[in-house]
């Protein structure tokens, strides 16, 4: 009865066939920081969906927020015209369908926000109505606005008869107090 174990060296059986070969080729080459290519390690960008009717807007809005789980800002947008986007209706950037991953009870939700819709011509209404008080709040002393909504001086015409002095600046280095001349 032969041992079947082995025991040395010249004891290991040959494989038959050819030797196996690594499918990948591993290349160690040194890289250098002038060789690599700037590039960002990036989410994939959820919150930029779009709606399939162009003539709609989407907004992300709170939706239910802190430790009561507070739904205040939700329902003021609700009120102000705002309605919960179905998933649907919703694309992402590329026409591909709603993201499984945001669909909550029927509703894109991402977290604590949640996606709603308003016709685009009454939001870019009310980003123009914020323009432009935003605008008018900001107007200072002097300065009208025309017809075309550009500020113009309204002192320009006027004549000078003052001037703002301006002090020379010869002798800053050497210790000369400007004030005394």
């Amino acid at each position: 009865m032969a041992d079947s174990t082995i025991t040395s060296k010249n004891n290991i059986p040959e494989a038959k066939g050819a030797p196996a070969t690594p499918t990948t080729q591993v290349v160690n080459t040194p890289v250098s920081y002038e060789n690599v290519v700037a590039k960002p390690l990036r989410t994939p960008n959820f919150l930029n969906l779009k709606h399939k009717n162009p003539s709609m807007s989407l907004y992300w809005g709170n939706y239910r927020v802190g430790e009561k789980e507070s739904s205040l800002r939700f329902n003021q947008l609700v009120a102000m015209g705002f309605v919960t986007a179905k998933p649907q209706d919703i694309t992402d950037q590329t026409g591909n369908p709603c993201p499984d991953a945001l669909i909550r009870d029927g509703k894109v939700i991402y977290g604590d926000i949640i996606l709603l819709m308003i016709p685009k011509k009454d939001y870019l209404g009310a980003l123009k109505w914020n323009a432009e008080n935003a605008a008018r709040r900001v107007k200072k002393f002097g300065v009208a606005i025309d017809g075309s909504g550009k500020p113009r001086s309204v002192l320009a015409d006027l004549p000078r008869k003052t001037s703002a002095y301006i002090p020379q600046l010869d002798g800053l280095d050497s210790g000369v107090n400007l004030a005394e001349k």
